[in-house]
């Protein structure tokens, strides 16, 4: 009985199946067709492909592709702002500027200090005005009660040194 069931089903679907397939739309399938006939792809021929001449290379007459290349000019070799490289290192320059922070700053007479955290696990370390920190080249050129400004010296992209002022601030 359920087999019977089944076959009529399969059989009204199909006969409804049978009657979309009507002749309804042939004259839009007919114009498809004439219009399809006329369209035909043109696709441009590909360019000729010409090889690149072979270029010896000489490394000993041209700069390696891999290294960073710099221009430098020959006010950069002169230039009178560069760092004193002969002053022996401080402690503090073996640290980036941006792992140091101000934890305190001491106004004893003339001569103000201020304490530097450097990461851990070292203990603060007091500096003073004319002392370096940073890797950077850094000067301490001012102490106040809101914090220490360094001027670094850094190269810029031509190769020249410049000095840039930095303020790094008491925590409130």
């Amino acid at each position: 009985m359920k087999v019977f069931r089944f076959a009529l089903v399969v059989l009204g679907l199909a006969s409804l199946l049978a009657g979309c397939a009507s002749e309804e739309h042939q004259d839009i399938k007919e114009w498809m067709h004439e219009q399809s006939k006329e369209m035909r792809g043109r696709v441009p021929p590909l360019p000729e492909i010409r090889p690149f001449p072979p270029v010896a290379y000489e490394t000993e007459s041209m700069t390696s592709p891999f290294s960073p290349g710099k221009i430098v000019t020959v006010e950069a070799t002169l230039d009178k702002t560069a760092p004193d490289r002969n002053r022996p290192i401080q402690p503090l320059e073996s640290f980036p500027l941006e792992d140091l922070k101000v934890v305190g700053i001491i106004l004893s007479g003339a001569v103000p200090y201020a304490l530097i955290q450097t990461p851990p696990p070292n203990k603060p370390k007091h500096v003073r005005v004319g002392e370096y920190m940073g890797q950077s080249y850094g000067k301490i050129i001012a102490i106040t009660r809101e914090g220490v400004t360094v001027r670094e010296t850094v190269k810029d992209i031509n190769g020249a040194w410049v000095e840039q002022e930095k303020t790094l601030f008491v925590p409130k």
